[in-house]
C-alpha cells in the first residue's frame, strides 16, 4: 500500500477572508474534493493556489468599476455581489499567464504563481479562470437575455484579450516605423488591457438594464481606462515604480510600451532612430537596459504622467457627455485621482 502523504504545501493553508466575503462565498463551491480524491490534494491541485493567488493585495479596479457601471446605468441598491467578482477572476487569470509568458518573477509583492507552483500547474490554473467565471454567470439569478448577453460580451473580450496579447508577444520595437510604433502600442492596449476594464463596464451597465447607448459608453470608456491603466503600468516599469524585480521588463523583451510611443511621436527622426537602435540592442542581449530607461525617460520632458493625465481627463469627459449629470461620475473622478496618485 502508498504511504499516506499530507499535501499541504505553504500556499494551501493561504488565509482566507471572513465567510461573508464574496471572494469566500465563491471559493466554497470548489472547495469539497470529488468523491474519491483526498481533500488535500484537491486543496493542493485548485482551490489552495487559486485562494493564495486571489488574496494577494491588488487595485481591485476592474471590480469597482462594474459597480460604478450599474449606478451609471441606472441601477438600484448594489448590483449582485459575485457580479464585481468575475472579471476579478478574468483578471487573475490573465495575470498567471502573462506572468510565465514574460517569464516574470514577482506579482503582487510575493512570488509568480509559476514559480511557486509549476508552469503546468500555473498555466492550467490560468486557463481555468477564464471559464470558471463564464459559468458562474447562470448562478446569479439574471434575466436569461441578460445572462445570454453578458455570457457572450465576456467570450468576446476574453478573446480580444487573447490577440491583444499576441500582439504584444510579436511587436518589437526596432522592427517598427515611429508611425507604427504609436499605432501598434494604441492597439495593443486597447485589446490587452482595455478590453477587459471595457466588459467590467459592461457587465454592470448590462446587468441594470441600462439603455444601450448607456452601455455602449461606459464600455468605451472602460476600454480607454484600460488604455490609461496600460500607460501607468508602461512608465511605471520604465521608472521602476513597479518594483525593482519589474524594472525594466518591457525594455529588455523590446515590447512596444507607450514610452517609446511617447517618444516616437515627440522626437526628431534621427533620435529616436538612434534610441531605437538601441532598444533592438538591447532585446538581441546587449546594451545596458537602465541606461537606456534613463534616456527614453529624458526624452519623455520633466512630467511624462501628463499625457496620462490628459487621456483619462478626456475619457471621464466623454463619459459626462454621454451618461448626463449623475453622482457617480463623481466616483469615478475619484478613482481615477487616485490611480494617478497611486502611481505618481
Amino acid at each position: 500500500m502508498p504511504v499516506a502523504r499530507t499535501l499541504t504545501p505553504p500556499l494551501v493553508s493561504a488565509v482566507l477572508p471572513s465567510p461573508a466575503d464574496p471572494l469566500t462565498a465563491l471559493l466554497s463551491r470548489v472547495r469539497a474534493a470529488p468523491p474519491g480524491v483526498p481533500a488535500p490534494l484537491w486543496e493542493a491541485a485548485l482551490v489552495g493556489p487559486t485562494a493564495e493567488f486571489l488574496n494577494r493585495p491588488g487595485k481591485k479596479f476592474r471590480g469597482r468599476l462594474v459597480s460604478l457601471a450599474w449606478a451609471l446605468a441606472g441601477g438600484r441598491d448594489a448590483p449582485p455581489a459575485e457580479l464585481p467578482l468575475l472579471v476579478e477572476l478574468l483578471h487573475a487569470g490573465s495575470l498567471i499567464v502573462d506572468d510565465i509568458e514574460d517569464g516574470s518573477i514577482q506579482r503582487r509583492g510575493k512570488a509568480a504563481l509559476h514559480r511557486l507552483i509549476g508552469l503546468p500547474a500555473a498555466l492550467n490554473l490560468g486557463n481555468w479562470l477564464y471559464f470558471w467565471p463564464l459559468t458562474l454567470l447562470k448562478t446569479l439569478d439574471l434575466p436569461p437575455a441578460t445572462e445570454l448577453a453578458l455570457h457572450r460580451a465576456s467570450a468576446d473580450a476574453i478573446r480580444v484579450c487573447h490577440e491583444g496579447q499576441a500582439l504584444d508577444l510579436a511587436a518589437r520595437v526596432g522592427d517598427l516605423y515611429p508611425a507604427d510604433v504609436i499605432s501598434v502600442c494604441r492597439v495593443t492596449g486597447e485589446w490587452k488591457t482595455g478590453a477587459l476594464l471595457g466588459l467590467a463596464a459592461e457587465l454592470g451597465a448590462t446587468a441594470a438594464s441600462g439603455e444601450p447607448d448607456t452601455r455602449v459608453a461606459l464600455r468605451n470608456f472602460g476600454i480607454q481606462l484600460g488604455v490609461g491603466l496600460q500607460m501607468l503600468n508602461d512608465l511605471g516599469e520604465l521608472t521602476g515604480s513597479a518594483g525593482p524585480i519589474k524594472h525594466p521588463e518591457d525594455l529588455v523583451n523590446g515590447r512596444v510600451t507607450w514610452p517609446w510611443a511617447w517618444a516616437a511621436d515627440r522626437l526628431p527622426a534621427a533620435k529616436f532612430d538612434a534610441l531605437q537602435m538601441r532598444g533592438a540592442k538591447l532585446a538581441a542581449g546587449t546594451g545596458d537596459a537602465r541606461a537606456l530607461a534613463h534616456e527614453l525617460l529624458a526624452a519623455l520632458g520633466p512630467d511624462p504622467m501628463w499625457a496620462i493625465r490628459e487621456h483619462l481627463a478626456d475619457a471621464h469627459r466623454e463619459l459626462a457627455a454621454a451618461v448626463g449629470p449623475h453622482p457617480a461620475l463623481a466616483a469615478v473622478r475619484a478613482e481615477l485621482d487616485r490611480l494617478l496618485r497611486t502611481a505618481a
